[in-house]
């Protein structure tokens, strides 16, 4: 019995070493058979612990796996979250409502080239702006997310969860005291994307199997850089973590991969550039 321990465990070394090194096929078939082509990220993850690997290096397999697996990402846009309309930059018609301000008009002159055609619309509040694109009427908002005196605005992150709305870009203005005030343009679901965004932004519930700390070395792990972290009180009275991660040198389809098959408790909240 020892003989047979110690050559199925050799025999699991030698398939951890030919994954690394790009035989996927046989070994899926033998010790995961009957998984899907392309992979789900589910189907890599039970491939993962058949072959006995931890935890801690899951999302280094996840690495190796991604120039072999067509993940339907939502950094590609073929995500089910990903709204059918297409992305930002494909020439479509868009109706921004947004509260005018001269900061704020500064910020629509910015995400107006986004589009071929576009239309303002003026309203007297935030929350205003917020319902016009949940019901429809218009189909994006401009919002303050951020500054460079308080940080993350938790008031107005509030209106993102409640409305269900995702940023889809952002732009920095200068105010006249040097401070910097971040702009967001936001929409109903994530826009489809034909390429990695520069920043994607994570609302993150920690959990038993996934602490703060495991998720934000499986991001550095991957290339991702964690730009801001901050913490906040969900609705339902859980603490959650927003967090922006810079993607300029992510491998962002792992970082998908590892995301789904790892089961983060977390809600994709913003994928964008800044314009």
């Amino acid at each position: 019995m020892e003989r047979d321990n110690l050559r199925f465990l050799a025999e699991k070394e030698e398939a951890l070493r030919r994954l690394r090194e790009g035989f996927f096929g046989d070994i899926a078939a033998r010790y995961a058979p009957g998984l899907s082509s392309p992979l789900t990220p589910d189907e890599i993850a039970r491939l993962w612990e058949s072959l006995g690997g931890g935890a801690s290096d899951f999302a280094l397999f996840c690495r190796a796996f991604s120039p072999y697996c067509r993940s339907r990402s939502v950094f590609t846009g073929d995500s089910p979250d990903a709204d059918a309309e297409g992305e930002e930059e494909s020439g479509e018609s868009a109706r921004i409502a947004y509260l005018r301000t001269a900061y704020s008009d500064r910020a629509y002159r910015r995400f107006s080239s986004l589009f071929g055609r576009v239309t303002a619309f003026y309203f007297p509040g935030f929350r205003e702006v917020a319902e016009e694109v949940y019901a429809g009427r218009a189909t994006h908002a401009i919002l303050p997310v951020w500054n460079s005196a308080d940080g993350s605005l938790l008031t107005f992150r509030r209106l993102l969860s409640r409305y269900d709305l995702k940023i889809a870009a952002a732009c920095d203005l200068a105010e006249g005291d040097d401070s910097v005030v971040r702009f967001a343009l936001v929409r109903r679901g994530l826009p489809k994307r034909k390429t990695p965004p520069a920043y994607l932004e994570l609302s993150v519930v920690p959990g038993d199997g996934m602490t703060p700390g495991m998720l934000l070395g499986a991001c550095e792990s991957l290339g991702a850089e964690a730009v801001s972290v901050s913490a906040h009180p969900t609705e339902s009275g859980e603490g959650a973590l927003d967090i922006r991660l810079d993607l300029t040198h992510a491998d962002a389809a792992a970082l998908y991969l590892y995301l789904e098959g790892s089961h983060a408790r977390y809600e994709t909240t913003g994928s964008y550039d800044m314009i």
